[in-house]
């Protein structure tokens, strides 16, 4: 009885124990998707944070290197100028600049621009203005009178025709000259042979000038148009050398590398102690990067990397563009109001007397010609591209205008191609001969060079050979430079500006006469009286002699 009496109770005490059981599975249960809940709340919590830290992190090192970018720039800004300084000029030609053997880029602005910012030559530059309006207004006065036309545009477009032609011609170029990046950096990954590597690379060159030599003169008519051709294929070809040039020689180890010119050696400078270009190869998507910099800089010696301003002004770029077109406009005025009439003149009557007045009618037009060509292109050009690129070294001339002989006025005429003549010709021709060529051999070497240059440009961009640059370059030019120790009194300055006045205007009248002569000429009657040699006779020499 007792046995059942225990049975009963322990069956009651096991049926109420149910409920509850459940009940603490039932927690257990809840309790553990309230952790896995709390736990999936806690990693998204911490993801989302860390996302937030990463962004936070990330613009927080774009920030610190941008600030980091414009530091430098701003100390390198402040070092180079402190160089230039008077009390640190010493201290800068021991330690930098005198064991450097090629240029040293700082920060330095055109002379002009200095000197614009002066009030009296504020006011040239005003007065120059002022008399291209008014001109400009007498030229449009005068055919208004004659033609009915307030802009007569015929001689310009007559002198840049073509223009879309031009472009292609000009975008072929291009890519043409792309190609030196491509083949420099393949021989570089590749280890080809120097001999190969040069090899290819001036048949490249040679193809590149003879294919723009061509198209110019079978394809683009107008002076203008054919002069940015030929001027634009010799751009592309010096920056082409440039840029091969460096990346061989100081990009891989050879034996020209370290090689010390005498000149040099003077100074001191060892090959423990020589500053180099900092310049190497790396992938091809950087080296075009490099290279599409160089491109457009206004400079010929290339770099790897160039110390830029810290920003650039729209105003000074819109500026500087706006004189180098005004300065074509006006260059168009002086040759329609001053040159077309007296060379037509001059060609229906080609006498010595003739000639010598016209020369002398032409003398100022001319000379002034020469000037708009320097602050049109030699200043406001390169000066537009340089703040609009952030180039820091400006100095693309120097006060030629004060020279008093004509090695100084060739020196400081134009910085950017003497300085490719002086580092690449002049200093490489005595690098590759190891010293055994002479100063002046190096010298006429670059002055052939120089003027075989000029001389291809103006031959395809006029249409026929008369080498009346070549012979000034190479004649008088060489003559007052050998001569230049005799040129020390101020007063030579005299001299050197009626040189410059009487030589331009015997180019500019030469030149204008052989062209309106061939006009006037039959080819086919030369060609019948010359043969083969017809590319060579001056139409103005038949002019006089009727032969």
């Amino acid at each position: 009885m007792r046995k059942k009496q225990q049975q009963k109770k322990v069956e009651k005490e096991n049926d109420s124990s149910q409920p509850t059981t459940a009940i603490a599975s039932l927690r257990k249960i809840v309790n553990k998707d309230l952790e896995n809940d709390l736990l999936e709340y806690k990693v998204k919590m911490i993801s989302h944070i860390e996302n937030k830290v990463l962004q936070t992190q990330k613009k927080l090192e774009d920030s610190i290197r941008e600030e980091m970018e414009q530091f430098e720039q701003q100390i390198s800004k402040t070092i180079n100028e402190l160089r230039d300084d008077q009390f640190d000029h010493k201290v800068s030609q021991i330690n930098h600049q005198e064991r450097q053997m090629e240029k040293v880029f700082r920060y330095k602005p055109s002379l002009l621009s200095e000197m614009l910012k002066q009030s009296d030559y504020k006011t040239l530059y005003h007065m120059m203005v002022a008399s291209m309006f008014i001109l400009m207004a007498n030229l449009w006065i005068q055919d208004y009178l004659e033609r009915g036309l307030i802009f007569d545009m015929e001689t310009f477009f007559w002198c840049f025709q073509t223009p879309l032609l031009v472009a292609e011609i000009w975008f072929a170029l291009v890519l043409s000259s792309y190609l030196t990046v491509y083949w420099v950096t393949y021989c570089y990954q590749n280890n080809v042979k120097a001999f190969k590597a040069i090899l290819i690379f001036s048949v490249h060159q040679t193809i590149s000038i003879l294919a723009a030599c061509y198209m110019t003169s079978a394809w683009v008519n107008g002076f203008g148009s054919r002069m940015i051709v030929m001027c634009e294929a010799v751009r592309m070809m010096m920056k082409n050398y440039s840029y091969a040039r460096n990346k061989m020689l100081y990009g891989t180890d050879n034996k020209y590398k370290y090689f010390i010119l005498q000149s040099f050696e003077k100074k001191g400078i060892t090959k423990k102690n020589v500053l180099l270009p900092d310049i190497n190869i790396q992938s091809i998507s950087q080296e075009l990067k490099r290279y599409t910099y160089f491109f457009l800089a206004p400079t010929l010696l290339y770099r790897d990397y160039y110390v830029k301003a810290p920003n650039y002004s729209k105003k000074k770029v819109v500026i500087e563009f706006a004189n180098f077109f005004l300065c074509i406009y006006y260059g168009f005025i002086l040759f329609r109001s001053f040159c077309k009439e007296p060379i037509l003149q001059l060609r229906e009557n080609l006498t010595l007397m003739n000639f010598i007045v016209t020369l002398f009618k032409l003398m100022m037009p001319s000379t002034f010609s020469l000037v708009l060509v320097f602050f049109g292109l030699l200043h406001s050009w390169f000066n537009g591209w340089a703040e609009l690129l952030r180039f820091p070294d400006r100095t693309f001339y120097h006060d030629w205008w004060t020279a008093s002989e004509f090695g100084q006025y060739y020196r400081k005429w134009n910085i950017i191609v003497h300085e490719f003549l002086y580092y690449y010709v002049y200093l490489d021709s005595e690098k590759l001969s190891q010293g055994k060529r002479s100063r002046l051999f190096r010298q006429l070497i670059t002055f052939g060079c120089s003027a075989v240059i000029h001389e291809i440009i103006l031959t395809f961009a006029l249409g026929f050979f008369y080498p009346i640059c070549f012979l000034l370059f190479t004649g008088p030019g060489i003559l007052f430079i050998q001569a230049k120790e005799v040129f020390k009194q101020g007063w030579f300055n005299i001299l050197f500006w009626v040189l410059i006045y009487i030589g331009t205007s015997v180019m500019i009248t030469l030149y204008l006469t052989e062209y309106y002569a061939r006009i006037l000429i039959n080819d086919h009657l030369i060609e019948q009286r010359w043969g083969i040699i017809q590319y060579l006779i001056p139409r103005t020499f038949y002019l006089i002699t009727g032969i």
